[in-house]
């Protein structure tokens, strides 16, 4: 059995739904920061398959992983601008099980992917020579659901971001696999720990997300360039951030702009709307789109902000949901106008804006705005201080450690035994 202080200097590899270089910022790519500061960490690119990779064959973010997909060379890419501890893997192209039906070639596509990824893995670990590792699955539960069958990780940690049967029905399964085949199963949100739990009969513990509170809180200190999609913008701006898909209420975002023709909607992030709404959000004159944008840029968007708002829509997909944004707002010293979509949300009712119907959604963005100043910003980011993702790694390496020794608690015990022996003499 490890020592603490050996368990938390374990490398980490993470397993996840995004990529190191994707649209919108991703709670999994913020843990492996955190977690690069004292520990090697190998975020494992969301894989490939052959459908994807054709469809996406022309973007330069696949050119330049082609090496990698196809020959197994150059798999290994140090992230940009961050601890040398971190660094991105590419696994090899895979088959498309997802997009299957379950079912027997479901299963033997499943089986193939993950023998590739866990091929990656253990490249990974005969070439730095790694024994002790630690294998966190940050909602990817297609990819190594039976993870003992593949990999000998000394603990693992399953942790679940999303609503997963609202997401894609096979997934209740993989995600049930992964409950009983991972040491430790996490979830971002009070009701989806319980949900999981009542699901699975296992035990799932909350671990929210957090936010990068100094980046955030340097929209309110330092003194950003008017982005250039804002430049000609002279109203008050009402900002959004993140991506505009199946969570926005859309009816919701239509009756806002329209309610205010005296300020500008700016909505930050990847559109998928058409995908999830008739409404017709082009046309409406007050609604600016400016396209994803990474985490590094938001604060410049977010210092223009007059007003920041979480529009989601309430349904058992959101009721699962702790939006990242929320943190990054408030760290922002920004008011927060939301739906109240979530009893996660709701915790924050002392610090937001929360609204119960469409009317009190608009009216509070009016409140929001006017009532506005320096000490109540301040206050925010002090909520958001409590929920910085440092001090949310500490959480988790606080759990594991606990759900460690209680594993090996007889193996614990006898080795602290012979240590108190061995004092004696």
């Amino acid at each position: 059995m490890l020592t603490q202080e050996e368990f938390r200097k374990m490398p980490i590899f993470i397993t996840t739904m995004s990529r190191w270089d994707g649209e919108i910022s991703s709670a999994s790519l913020a843990l492996a920061k955190v977690f690069s500061a004292s520990n090697h960490v190998y975020y494992i690119d969301f894989p490939y398959t052959l459908k994807s990779l054709w469809q996406e064959r022309r973007l330069a973010s696949v050119r330049k992983r082609l090496p990698a997909l196809l020959f197994g060379k150059n798999y290994l890419t140090p992230i940009p601008n961050q601890s040398e501890k971190l660094v991105a893997a590419t696994p090899g192209v895979m088959l498309p099980a997802g997009s299957l039906p379950e079912g027997m070639l479901n299963t033997v596509f499943t089986k193939i992917n993950n023998f590739i990824l866990a091929r990656l893995v253990k490249r990974i670990l005969k070439e730095k020579k790694i024994k002790h590792y630690l294998m966190l699955n940050s909602f990817n539960p297609f990819y190594l659901s039976d993870l003992t069958n593949y990999l000998n990780p000394t603990y693992s940690v399953y942790q679940s971001r999303d609503n997963i049967e609202a997401i894609k029905a096979t997934g209740t399964t993989k995600e049930n696999e992964c409950t009983r085949n991972y040491n430790l199963v996490l979830a971002t949100s009070n009701w989806l720990s319980k949900h999981i739990a009542r699901r699975s009969g296992k035990n799932v513990a909350f671990f929210p997300n957090g936010a990068d509170v100094s980046l955030f809180k340097s929209a309110m200190k330092n003194e950003y360039p008017k982005p250039i999609e804002l430049q000609n913008i002279t109203t008050p701006i009402i900002g959004y951030t993140g991506a505009v898909c199946q969570r926005i209420d859309y009816p919701l975002l239509e009756k806002l702009a329209k309610a205010n023709p005296d300020k500008t909607l700016v909505l930050v992030g990847p559109r998928k709307n058409d995908l999830y709404s008739s409404v017709d959000l082009n046309a409406i004159p007050n609604i600016v789109f400016t396209g994803p944008k990474t985490i590094d840029e938001l604060p410049a968007y977010l210092q223009y902000f007059d007003c920041t708002i979480i529009p989601f829509v309430y349904n058992n997909f959101t009721a699962g949901i702790y939006p990242l944004k929320i943190n990054e707002y408030l760290a922002a010293g920004k008011p927060v106008v939301t739906t109240n979509f979530s009893e996660d949300i709701a915790s924050f009712g002392e610090s937001v804006y929360l609204s119960a119907t469409h009317e009190d959604f608009i009216g509070n963005v009016s409140r929001a705005i006017e009532k506005n100043n320096e000490a109540i910003a301040n206050e925010r980011t002090k909520v958001a201080s409590e929920n910085d993702w440092t001090r949310r790694v500490e959480y988790f390496w606080d759990m594991a450690w606990t759900s460690y020794v209680a594993a090996n608690q007889p193996a614990y015990v006898q080795e602290r035994r012979l240590l108190e022996v061995h004092d004696l003499y």
